[in-house]
């Protein structure tokens, strides 16, 4: 196993990642976009490099949660060209949440408290249906070739699209309004009042986080000469 297959087997942290990006295969716009958005862009690191690895990187990742056979098989549209960013994207959350559901699925014959079992039954059902949501968007893309376009992402891509033509000025006005929501949202977590919307508020703040990362990345970008 090579650096790349161990980097790969370790979970993929992207600084590693980019720094082999230099060594294996040099390319200074996806070192751009990962090292600005690498939420969004990791996948791409991930498939570019995965021909260096003596074990593919995919072979654990591309198995189909519910066959066996590989990941692309069923999907083939993902190794497209034309295949909408969006979908590569949730490719990777796929994956992440069926394994988390398998997971969790195990974990729960082993619950000791009731506790216990409840929050892993509710970490079963969200990853579940998180698996779910994205298959039935990677369906209607296969059959009809075009976007469902329910899940979550299609919003979160359209607002990054928005903020991308947003003046300076704008996007100043953004980053204040965004520490602002960051704030108010951490101050309902750090109560504690109403545990059955934890979740969703730790949710809306890994968004709302993300979000002004790429601001500030923006209006960084904006500030250096041309």
């Amino acid at each position: 196993m090579n650096e790349v297959a161990r980097w790969l087997r370790d979970g993929a942290e992207v600084r590693e990642g980019l720094r082999l990006l230099s060594l294996y295969e040099p390319n200074p716009f996806l070192e751009s976009i990962v090292s600005k958005q690498p939420r969004l862009f990791a996948p791409q690191l991930r498939k570019t490099l995965s021909k260096y690895a003596d074990e593919i990187p995919e072979t654990q990742a591309l198995r189909s949660p519910d066959t066996g056979y590989k990941f692309r098989e069923e999907w083939p549209f993902l190794s497209h060209p034309d295949c909408p960013m969006e979908l590569k994207i949730l490719a990777a959350d796929k994956i992440t949440a069926y394994h988390a559901t398998v997971e969790m699925h195990r974990k729960l014959f082993f619950c000791s408290s009731q506790e216990e079992c409840f929050e892993t039954a509710k970490n079963l059902l969200r990853n579940f249906s998180q698996n779910r949501q994205i298959t039935a968007e990677f369906m209607y893309y296969r059959e009809n070739g075009s976007l469902l376009g329910k899940h979550p992402i299609f919003q979160e891509m359209k607002k990054y699209d928005n903020l991308r033509k947003m003046s300076v000025v704008r996007l100043t006005e953004e980053r204040t309004r965004l520490k602002g929501a960051i704030w108010r949202i951490e101050h309902e977590v750090s109560k504690g009042d109403k545990p059955h919307l934890k979740d969703t508020r730790l949710d809306r703040l890994s968004r709302k986080r993300h979000q002004l990362e790429a601001v500030e990345q923006m209006i960084t970008e904006s500030d250096k000469p041309r």
